[in-house]
Order: C-alpha cells, then sequence, then structure tokens
C-alpha cells in the first residue's frame, strides 16, 4: 500500500514494500503488550513488521529515500512478502527513470535489496547516495549483513551510480540528508523543510515505537547501541519541542506520527493517514 503526505511545496509517498510475522516475545526481553499496543496481530498472536520506503516529489523532481528489501533478498525468508515497491512507484504515475536520486539510509539489505529487481537497476538514472562511512565500514566486513551489502553494491558501483557524501547535503530545496549515526556507523535521515511544514525521515534511527519512551532499548541490529540511544534521545526530544512530522519505515504503517508528551512520558503518537 501507498500513503500519502503533504509536506508544503512537496508530496511524500509512503510505500510499504512489504512485511512479515514475528513472535513478539523474542523482539526485546523488557517489552510489554502495551509496548506492542500499534501493532497488528495474526491469529497466532504475531506481530506485523514492514519495511517501508519513501517517494518525494513536487512534480517536476523527484527522488526516492531508500528501496526496501526486494523480492531477490526476501525469496529466503519463508512467509515474507517483499518487493512491492517498484509497482507501487508505477502506480502513482511516477516513470521509474524520472528519479533522479535515491538517497539511502545505511546499507542493511532490507534498505537497499529492492534498488535491484530482476538484475536491473529500478532507477536506472538515479544517483544512489551513501555516507562514505557507510561502506568504508560494510566493504570490508564479514557478516552477513556486510556480504548482503557488498553483494548489492556491486553493480551500483559498477555501473557508476553511486556517490558518498561526507556531511549533511541538500538534495532539493529544504530536503537534506543528515547524518544520524549509530544504527549503523554511516547511519543517515532525511529532514524536509517546505511551506511551514517540517517532516523527519528517520530510516532506523528508531526500529520500534517503544524507543520513543525507551531510547536506551537498543536491538541487536544496532551497531554501536549506545551512539544509537544517544541519537534516538537527541532526535526524540527535538521533534517533539518542534513538533515536526516523524516517519518511520519500520513502524505499523504508514509509519507517521508526532513525538508528544503524555502524562511527563515522551510517547508516539500515530497520524491517521489515508491510502492512495
Amino acid at each position: 500500500m501507498t500513503w500519502r503526505l503533504d509536506c508544503g511545496d512537496y508530496d511524500l509517498f509512503v510505500i510499504e514494500d512489504g512485511y512479515y510475522w514475528r513472535d513478539p516475545s523474542d523482539y526485546h526481553p523488557a517489552a510489554t503488550d502495551r509496548d506492542w499496543r500499534f501493532h497488528q496481530r495474526n491469529d497466532e498472536g504475531n506481530v506485523r513488521l514492514n519495511f517501508g520506503c519513501y517517494l518525494i516529489t513536487d512534480g517536476e523532481r523527484t527522488l526516492m529515500v531508500d528501496a526496501g528489501i526486494g523480492k531477490e533478498v526476501a525469496r529466503s525468508q519463508p512467509g515474507m512478502v517483499a518487493g512491492l515497491m517498484p509497482q507501487a512507484v508505477d502506480s502513482l504515475g511516477i516513470s521509474r527513470e524520472s528519479v533522479e536520486t535515491v538517497i539511502y539510509s545505511h546499507m542493511h539489505y532490507d534498505h537497499i535489496g529492492g534498488s535491484h529487481e530482476d538484475g536491473r537497476i529500478v532507477f536506472p538514472n538515479a544517483r544512489h547516495v551513501f555516507h562514505e562511512r557507510e561502506w568504508s565500514f560494510w566493504k570490508s566486513a564479514e557478516t552477513e549483513f556486510a556480504k548482503a551489502a557488498q553483494n548489492i553494491m556491486l553493480p551500483l558501483l559498477d555501473q557508476d551510480r553511486v556517490d558518498f557524501i561526507d556531511r549533511d547535503t541538500e538534495f532539493l530545496p529544504g530536503v537534506t540528508a543528515i547524518e544520524s549515526f549509530g544504527h549503523t556507523p554511516g547511519h543517515l535521515s532525511v529532514t524536509m523543510l517546505s511551506g511551514g511544514t517540517r517532516t523527519f525521515i528517520g530510516g532506523d534511527v528508531s526500529n520500534h515505537p517503544f524507543q520513543v519512551e525507551h531510547p536506551d532499548w537498543s536491538l541487536p541490529v544496532d551497531n554501536d547501541p549506545e551512539a544509537a540511544a544517544r541519537t534516538r534521545h537527541r532526535i526524540f526530544e527535538d521533534l517533539r519541542a518542534t513538533g515536526s512530522s516523524f516517519v518511520a519505515g519500520h513502524y505499523p504503517m504508514p509509519g507517521i506520527g508526532k513525538i508528544a508528551t503524555d502524562d511527563g512520558v515522551r510517547v508516539y503518537q500515530p497520524k491517521s493517514v489515508s491510502a492512495v
């Protein structure tokens, strides 16, 4: 499914690339049923976890943030639905060839796997943007995540489609990739400032709504748990203070909400947005 958020001069489309079902009891040892209150459950009591990515357009220029997990990676994961992003972009009437930039929050395969479909680059004319610290780390590591990243990156590098940045960088007026390290060494988020609106696309700054209340609850996928916790706390405080919209790809779809205070506690408040 796809959802639209009005962001001043821009339309932000939240695209669900896929999802899977997971037993919540093995996700974080301190999490309670209340912490899972935003999530849909199936008849077995498993919760639905999502893979989100984003399209930003002003009607003339278009960019993506992340590309989802994609079909090829998901084929090895029984029961997973994935690879929905390319068809979702088509359904918006937007040519894949018109996408000029894809900003990747990081190189975990559930964010970069969708850059390819059936052996072809999904956005063939786009520059594919990563932080230089990200590739510097993953290109020489030997973990499952690293090997997947290397395999996915190779065709992009071979075709000279990759740009590396080493600082906060604006790609469209008011649309800026910003450093938000911790989850991975070169993690990026994206801020959108336009028409009096402020929207923060978090990537994996936070993987779960319970981290708004408990920013120190890191998950095993955090490369540097202490740095990730500091980044979450800093960003959530900023979002609460500014009233900005917060968008998170692994939160229950569409993953759009606000960070607010409820009875003295910082909480996530989801926003109801209609699907398109």
